[in-house]
C-alpha cells in the first residue's frame, strides 16, 4: 500500500492537470460539477469543485452529493500516475470505480 503523501501529491496532480485544460477541453465541460476522489484504503477523500472552468479544491464536503465520484485503491492509483497502466484500462478492470451520470462518463473519457 502506497503511503498517505504520496497519493496525495498524485491527486493534488491530477487534480491539477484538469485546471490546466486548454480552452476547447474546456468548452466540452458543464459549468458547474463536484467531485469526490476517495482511496478507501486509506481512508483519504478529497473534494473539488468544477466551477465555470476553474477547479478548485474544497477544504471541506460539498454541501451536497457530489456529481462525480471516483474511487481507487491507493495501489492502483500509483500505477495509473506512473504509467504502468491507463485509466481506461483499470476502469475496464473494475480497478477504478467511478460513478456519475451517463453525460459526465462520457466527458470524463475523452479526459482521462
Amino acid at each position: 500500500m502506497a503511503d498517505v503523501e504520496r497519493i496525495e501529491a498524485i491527486l493534488d496532480e491530477l487534480l491539477a492537470r484538469l485546471d490546466g485544460l486548454d480552452p476547447s477541453t474546456r468548452a466540452m465541460l458543464p459549468n458547474r460539477r463536484t467531485i469526490e476522489a476517495r482511496c478507501p484504503d486509506l481512508d483519504l477523500v478529497r473534494h473539488a469543485e468544477w466551477r465555470q472552468g476553474r477547479l478548485s479544491v474544497l477544504d471541506a464536503a460539498p454541501p451536497r452529493r457530489p456529481d462525480i465520484r471516483i474511487s481507487v485503491r491507493s495501489d492502483d492509483l500509483v500505477r495509473i500516475a506512473d504509467g504502468e497502466v491507463s485509466f481506461g484500462q483499470a476502469y475496464l478492470a473494475g480497478r477504478v470505480r467511478v460513478d456519475a451520470s451517463m453525460s459526465d462518463l462520457l466527458r470524463l473519457r475523452t479526459l482521462l
